[in-house]
């Protein structure tokens, strides 16, 4: 990684290590996910890491934990609270979570700062919460390797409207007496979030998806929602 070069990079979680320096979970279009030391200080000014925040990176090293030589603000950073600010803080779990580290994916870092941008419409009350949180997951899984077909069932009919549909690893949407409502899907294909039905069955999807990558460990930030 050269040492001039400057990288846009986003920080998705920190954690001490030792009195005087940070070990942080970075993502950066060019190279995704990586770990970085950063020390708290840059000379007599002391770092204000925040999540959510654009920032321009200078790193350096050869090995997997990079060393941060220089960040600097690239703009603001987006102010959330309540259950916006849980859920950018579940949007940066799922990231550490799932992403293998050091697989670059421009896609990927378009997709967290338009997602960013959703949730502060979410906090000024011009946008919901909830397709917010589901596009992004359904795009994470995409991007994963994971994409649904929304449209076609494992037989390459297409969902009917009328139809139920039960979701099988590998195969896809299978027709079944009980399930999913072909009409929820068909609504999520078209983004059409204003059925709180759909909703529903979308976070049901999406939690069914979810749970064998995330295995047995619970996510943090899911804990944060159920205090309030």
């Amino acid at each position: 990684m050269a040492d001039s070069s400057l990288w846009p990079g986003f920080i998705l979680h920190s954690r001490a290590l030792g009195e005087d320096k940070l070990i942080l979970q970075l993502l950066l279009a060019e190279h995704g996910r990586l770990s970085a030391v950063v020390r708290k200080k840059q000379g007599k000014r002391r770092l204000a890491l925040q999540p959510f925040q654009l920032f321009m990176l200078q790193l350096t090293g050869r090995t997997e934990l990079k060393t941060v030589r220089s960040i600097e603000e690239a703009s603001p950073a987006l102010l959330y609270s309540g259950t916006v600010l849980y859920s950018g803080l579940y949007l940066n779990e799922l990231l550490c979570r799932l992403w293998p580290d050091n697989l670059a994916s421009e896609q990927l870092f378009q997709l967290y700062q338009h997602s960013l941008q959703q949730l502060l419409l979410v906090q000024q009350e011009k946008a919901e919460l909830e397709p917010c949180l589901r596009s992004f997951e359904f795009a994470l899984l995409s991007e994963l390797g994971l994409p649904i077909d929304w449209l076609t069932d494992s037989d390459g009919q297409p969902i009917s409207a009328q139809g139920h549909y039960q979701w099988l690893n590998e195969q896809g949407f299978v027709a079944a007496t009980q399930g999913y409502p072909g009409s929820h899907l068909l609504a999520i294909a078209d983004n059409n979030w204003q059925h709180p039905d759909t909703r529903r069955s979308a976070k049901l999807l999406s939690r069914q998806l979810l749970a064998p990558l995330l295995g047995g460990k619970p996510l943090a930030s899911r804990a944060l929602f159920e205090q309030r």
